[in-house]
């Protein structure tokens, strides 16, 4: 009875501590251990309590009588119900051991892991990784979101980082960047406005590179042109398009034609007169600096 009495203490002083670190309730095993004790006993429906919005769907708990939250993809599971700790997997969930990393040594948590692989289109137009993160996403808007097809959503090309303005040096050297998705994967190009063909043709101060990713299905993009000349000046065109679409974003390229030595020299020669000055020169001092 002794024993009984320090254990009890013991799992109540992990659930207060649970509760102050704001864990889900999915990961306060000592909570279900204290809740649920050793046995079941009868089952009486009217004192399970209420189960709010569950993202991965509702299970049964351990003694097969009240309804709880499953765990949802991640989270840490009790695996062929050999014990009763972390709590089961939501639905379209299994528990799984992770496979551990070379450096990382022991026996691996169970976590649950979607039983369907691979990316599904939602009817929301967005590609999820797979079906189990559909439904949790949709479970967290408050919503209903269908499987449209099995794969990326098809889409015309989105430029999610579109080229910027910039002003640099004669002898300078720039590079513009440009990332779009889409699915199928687009065609990127570059183009100078006022010129019909892409970059970088046979100009050699200029190249174009272009890669996939960072991001899965996505396309990245970079022209760099190396000593600027004045008449590299213009607006520059990233393009992408697929079988359903074309986009394009553009961006300027400012050539300055004083060097960098000879600005340098106009800042200090300014600074000396505002220095020889009255009482405005503390002022533009620190504006300088």
């Amino acid at each position: 009875m002794k024993f009984n009495s320090i254990s009890k203490l013991c799992i109540w002083m992990s659930v207060c501590f649970s509760f102050s670190l704001g864990l889900p309730p999915q990961h306060r095993g000592w909570l279900r251990l204290w809740e649920e004790g050793d046995s079941c006993g009868e089952c009486n429906k009217h004192l399970c309590p209420l189960v709010s919005v569950c993202p991965a769907g509702r299970v049964q708990d351990a003694c097969g009588c009240c309804e709880q939250c499953g765990n949802v993809e991640g989270q840490q599971c009790d695996p062929d119900g050999a014990q009763k700790f972390y709590g089961s997997c939501g639905e379209g969930l299994v528990c799984q051991k992770k496979i551990p990393k070379m450096r990382h040594r022991g026996d691996p948590e169970p976590i649950c892991v979607c039983e369907e692989k691979g990316h599904v289109c939602g009817s929301d137009g967005w590609t999820y990784l797979n079906v189990c993160q559909m439904k949790e996403t949709a479970s967290s808007l408050n919503t209903t979101l269908k499987l449209v097809e099995r794969g990326p959503c098809h889409s015309a090309p989105h430029i999610f980082k579109a080229p910027r303005n910039l002003s640099k040096y004669i002898g300078s050297d720039v590079v513009f960047g440009c990332e779009v998705s889409a699915y199928p994967l687009p065609y990127l190009s570059w183009r100078k406005k006022g010129h019909d063909n892409s970059l970088p043709g046979d100009d050699p101060h200029i190249s174009v590179q272009t890669r996939g990713g960072p991001q899965r299905y996505s396309v990245s993009t970079w022209l760099q042109i190396l000593g600027l000349h004045v008449s590299d000046a213009g607006i520059y065109s990233c393009i992408s398009h697929n079988a359903l679409g074309e986009m394009f974003a553009e961006a300027k390229l400012t050539v300055l034609k004083h060097g960098i030595k000879e600005h340098v020299e106009e800042e200090l020669e300014h600074f000396d007169y505002l220095k020889e000055g009255s009482g405005d020169g503390q002022v533009a001092t620190e504006n300088l600096l």
